[in-house]
């Protein structure tokens, strides 16, 4: 059934211990989306938490790195 609020009425959480939530079996260590009241309960119980992703921090490995300005040399074949 289609939600009228779109996402915002739901939660994503990590589980904690296997259980079944939204109709379907679930291992500890996933992270899921349910329904807030659905992911309430299973917090009350003790058998999930409300998952909050970190931010990921871009990497320039190239910074610092120089440019060369050198030609690279290819090798030739061999005949």
């Amino acid at each position: 059934m289609p939600s009228i609020l779109g996402e915002e009425n739901n939660m994503k959480c990590l589980i904690l211990s296997d259980t079944v939530a939204n109709k379907q079996r679930v291992n500890a260590g996933d992270v899921i989306e349910l329904p807030i009241d659905e992911a309430r309960v299973l917090i009350g119980l003790g058998k999930a938490q409300e998952h909050k992703e970190k931010p990921k921090k871009e990497s320039d490995r190239s910074v610092g790195l120089k440019k060369s300005e050198a030609k690279v040399k290819t090798r030739a074949k061999g005949k």
